[in-house]
């Protein structure tokens, strides 16, 4: 799969709501893996740190606005 701005993760991720989707980011240099799962009204994200954060799905946006994530695999 390409790789997709924060928006456009979003809207998969509501599609497969209540699934695993492992998501990862990279700037060239690195690159931050994260677990989403869509609730139904909240983002379950938790990232390479291992502490989940809760987002509504706009606010996941904002703090993401400029990122493109590659999607790795969906459980």
């Amino acid at each position: 799969m390409n790789k997709i701005p924060t928006s456009q993760l979003v809207e998969f991720l509501i599609q497969h709501k209540g699934k695993f989707v492992e998501a990862s980011m990279s700037n060239g240099i690195f690159k931050a893996t994260h677990i989403l799962r869509f609730g139904g009204r909240k983002i379950f994200d938790t990232g390479i740190d291992s502490q989940e954060v809760t987002w509504t799905p706009q606010e996941f946006i904002d703090f993401y606005p400029k990122a493109y994530w590659m999607i790795e695999q969906v459980v």
